[in-house]
């Protein structure tokens, strides 16, 4: 029972984390990018659908400039 049961549940598990990660790249790293592109350009960019390259780099890059500055400080 448990060699049918355990390919099954370690799909599902797969499909949860992807899931997870997915949600994280789509709304956390993305949403800081768009947020800072529209402070940065006054709201000019990002525009729809067309600069969301952009906003994913803009995101990584200020999650890292964030994450930098907290080890400077401690």
């Amino acid at each position: 029972m448990e060699d049918v049961l355990e390919p099954l549940g370690r799909f599902v598990l797969r499909i949860l984390k992807w899931i997870v990660v997915e949600a994280i790249i789509e709304f956390v790293i993305k949403g800081i990018g768009h947020v800072v592109l529209k402070l940065l350009t006054f709201g000019k960019y990002p525009r729809a659908g067309r600069d969301e390259g952009r906003t994913f780099a803009v995101g990584v890059v200020s999650l890292i400039i964030v994450f930098v500055c907290l080890v400077l400080i401690a």
